[in-house]
């Protein structure tokens, strides 16, 4: 493992250099909507792709006219081929998405690590180019901090510089065998094995929480339809619809971001080498249901989750991997033989076995990773719930104090 690892870190930007930010971003928009349209304009005339390097000499060229860092350009002009690079690999599994084709009137805009300077006052210099003065943006950040990436976010009606900058990496590489098996489900977002004890985590205030933006959205589009498209009535309801989506999206993050904080905790206090994480990748399209259960399933935050769990369990030194799920909760883990749980409850009508489903699904990807059969399943005890409490709980790998259920 790396010895430093990227972080992000906010800067705000002070309000007099809003305008010059606007326009930065605007800039960026441009430039990206450029690079587009000279790519969808060759593949639709000529038959290919064009590469990069080819679409950057371009670019440049186009824009020789704007006065910013060239670098920046080449990271906007990147940027784009990131997104393209993400469509070549989705298109795969699903031929009917399309490559990025959305016009951008703002974008955020980049500078590369050349472009950047840190005085060891603190002091942040972003080059604007040989014809433009450089941005100077106090910091707390101590000299000879490394500076990777920084990029200028609009967010909340203010303007951020979200700086990547390097890190130590206080955690050293687990050598520990020791394997942690997850099962991702919706009413428990976390249920894991290690070979002797099954914990649950519940997803009772999340599920409450999606509920709860289910039925305000149902309200606002309600009212929305009756009131007239345009109309000082419409824009303010819209308003408060888009307030509320933000205020639910950071509320369902935040309470992710802590089940996941608290079992990576648990986890490097046991000493686990590797999680194993059962695979739930286009389970959308092999689930069939009613309309409640497939609004459940297309709602369903297990993306984000493994993302949570990866990185934050990488500044940790842990192992991440990926297994498939197929008939894990169905499978006995004692007999082999397969039945279907009856709500939440799993009995094996072979040899007499009976568990929480997801608790099932968890020591069954332990058991299918490590190719063997813990000793202590038949004689397991009940799941050991945690309930979550969002006032007493924190972000980070922390004492932060959970309620065992």
């Amino acid at each position: 493992m790396s010895r430093y690892i990227v972080r992000t870190y906010k800067v705000p930007v002070p309000r007099e250099l809003y305008p010059l930010c606007s326009e930065l971003n605007r800039l960026a928009g441009r430039i990206y909507n450029k690079t587009m349209s000279l790519v969808k304009k060759v593949k639709s005339k000529k038959g290919f792709w064009l590469s990069p390097g080819a679409t950057q000499k371009y670019i440049l060229r186009w824009s020789s006219t704007i006065n910013i860092h060239t670098h920046s350009k080449q990271a906007i002009v990147q940027q784009y081929f990131q997104a393209l690079n993400s469509y070549f690999t989705a298109v795969k599994t699903n031929p009917s998405l399309k490559p990025p084709h959305k016009k951008k009137r703002f974008m955020p805009f980049i500078w590369k690590d050349t472009a950047i300077k840190l005085s060891p006052e603190g002091v942040l210099r972003l080059s604007m180019g040989s014809s433009q003065e450089p941005i100077l943006i106090q910091t707390t950040l101590p000299a000879g901090t490394t500076i990777r990436q920084v990029r200028l976010v609009y967010e909340a009606e203010k303007y951020y510089l979200h700086l990547a900058i390097e890190v130590k990496n206080e955690h050293e590489k687990k050598q520990s065998v020791e394997v942690m098996s997850v099962d991702l489900g919706i009413l428990r977002p976390i249920t894991c094995f290690d070979g002797s004890e099954v914990i649950s985590y519940h997803g009772g205030i999340l599920n409450s929480l999606i509920r709860y933006r289910n039925k305000k959205l149902a309200d606002f589009q309600r009212t929305l339809s009756k009131c007239k498209k345009g109309s000082k009535r419409y824009r303010k309801l819209l308003k408060a619809k888009q307030r509320m989506l933000k205020r639910t999206k950071h509320q369902i993050t935040d309470i992710l971001h802590k089940i996941t904080s608290n079992f990576l905790k648990m986890c490097l206090q046991k000493g686990y080498g590797t999680i194993v994480i059962g695979d739930v990748t286009n389970i959308r399209e092999r689930v069939e249901g009613n309309d409640n259960f497939n609004q459940k399933v297309h709602q369903w935050c297990f993306r984000k989750m493994v993302d949570m769990i990866t990185y934050k369990a990488q500044l940790l030194g842990i192992e991440v991997k990926l297994a498939s799920e197929e008939y894990t909760s169905q499978v006995c883990p004692v007999c082999g033989s397969k039945n279907h749980a009856v709500g939440r409850n799993y009995e094996c009508k072979s040899c007499g076995f009976s568990y929480h489903r997801d608790g099932v699904g968890a020591i069954n990807i332990w058991q299918r990773y490590l190719g063997k059969k813990s000793q202590v399943v038949a004689g397991l005890a009940p799941v050991r719930g945690v309930r979550f409490k969002p006032h007493l709980c924190g972000h980070g790998v922390s004492n932060a104090p959970w309620k065992a259920a």
